[in-house]
């Protein structure tokens, strides 16, 4: 048997289009393991902008004092 032999070929073509589903399958999965992690992404990335603006807020209250309204340390 010689290298173009018919069924040589088609041995060759079948482990060929095997790996290839294997691929495919591969690459499937990938992508939708991408897709979750980019939509977690996108979650953490709302919330830090949430606590980003509210560490802000804070900032901009904390600037407006009234010390006779506050309670003094060791309360």
């Amino acid at each position: 048997m010689s290298d173009s032999d018919p069924v040589n070929v088609e041995e060759r073509l079948v482990r060929i289009e095997s790996a290839l589903a294997h691929l495919q399958h591969d690459v499937e999965e990938l992508n939708a393991s991408l897709t979750r992690h980019f939509g977690r992404m996108k979650g953490f990335e709302a919330r830090f902008t949430r606590i980003e603006h509210g560490l802000e807020s804070m900032a901009e209250e904390s600037d407006v004092r009234d010390p006779e309204n506050e309670k003094p340390p060791h309360y």
